[in-house]
């Protein structure tokens, strides 16, 4: 039987229940949002702060629509760092199916945008209109993670609704395969973080290197 991975994953407790899956409770779990991040180049710089600039004009009109969150901050974000250029390659919208633990059921959906890299998965991302707080994606993108081929030990993940961004880890090197999340990071303020997600995408590109 096929289900869409919306109408069966929307709690975590569903996540956990279905894919025995557990919330990892070590605060070095996701030591990737900290540790090997590069100062970014002046140009990455002023790339970031023109990002900004758009989405503060765009924003002071209301909350925007996922298709304008994806063309104002999510592509820019991609070309800055390098993922809109070989070796990595762009999947928007990849169609993912997974299986349930011990059932014939098979959940079916899309990852809005993957990043790959000769068929390693890099970074999947979740977009949201800015109405939308950004954790209710993450029992969902969690769920379309798991369909990554085991070529590595490690899945990533990003879910955004232009004002914050979290990113997701699953580990699969453990019996009871492990998940864990990031604090929100916001791009609304005036001192905002966007400097700190572009270079926790760089360092989540070259990850990919030890996966083959």
């Amino acid at each position: 039987m096929n289900l869409a991975v919306t109408d069966r994953i929307k709690t975590f407790k569903e996540l956990r229940r279905n894919f025995n899956l557990k919330q990892s409770k070590d605060s070095a779990f996701f030591n990737e949002l900290s540790e090997g991040l590069e100062e970014l180049t002046s140009e990455e710089k002023a790339g970031v702060g023109k990002i900004k600039k758009r989405f503060d004009y765009h924003r002071e009109d209301g909350f925007l629509l996922e298709g304008t969150v994806n063309l104002l901050v999510v592509s820019p974000l991609l070309e800055l760092a390098g993922f809109l250029d070989e070796p990595y390659q762009i999947r928007s919208p990849f169609g993912v199916e997974i299986e349930i633990n011990d059932t014939v059921e098979i959940l079916k959906g899309f990852i809005d945008t993957l990043v790959v890299n000769d068929n390693l998965w890099v970074l999947s991302i979740e977009s949201k209109r800015s109405a939308i707080p950004v954790g209710v994606a993450l029992p969902q993108l969690f769920a379309y993670m798991l369909a990554q081929p085991r070529q590595g030990d490690l899945a990533f993940g990003l879910t955004t609704n232009g004002d914050e961004f979290i990113f997701l880890k699953l580990d699969f090197s453990v019996e009871q395969p492990a998940y864990g999340f990031s604090r929100a990071y916001s791009l609304l303020p005036v001192n905002h973080e966007l400097d700190h997600i572009l270079s926790i995408f760089k360092i989540l590109g070259k990850l990919v290197i030890n996966f083959q």
